[in-house]
């Protein structure tokens, strides 16, 4: 997944002139789609899906994929790297191990943006 954020931006456009950004690709202007990943339901029909967020932890790569349909969110490990790269369901430990991560980091984010809101608000 940093792969589709070279730049940090969500580009790897090396003729980046945004300046909000700081890597000049223009990133600003254009509205980016997130990367969609076809999953297959238990009927075997083809559902696309948006990886929502990715994260990192004890050295392998996760991604959080949400099915539009139903709004339903999945974790998946990524194994692999760039286009060869595979989301594979972990086991149940490590699930419930990563699953218990994500979200202590959601809440410590929630409770990071709560803080900031709060201290702007006394300004």
């Amino acid at each position: 997944m940093d792969n589709e954020n070279v730049k940090g931006c969500g580009c790897s456009d090396s003729s980046c002139e945004d300046d909000e950004c700081g890597c000049e690709c223009g990133c600003s202007d254009v509205e980016h789609e997130g990367l969609i990943v076809d999953l297959e339901d238990e009927d075997g029909n083809v559902v696309p899906c948006e990886i929502i967020d990715g994260f990192d932890y004890k050295d392998n790569e996760y991604a959080i994929v949400q099915n539009p349909e139903n709004g339903s969110v999945y974790l998946f490990k990524v194994v692999g790297e760039g286009d060869e790269g595979e989301l594979v369901i972990p086991e149940d430990d490590e699930f419930n191990e990563v699953s218990d991560y994500y979200n202590e980091l959601c809440q410590s984010e929630e409770s990071a943006e709560s803080a900031e809101s709060e201290e702007s608000e006394e300004e």
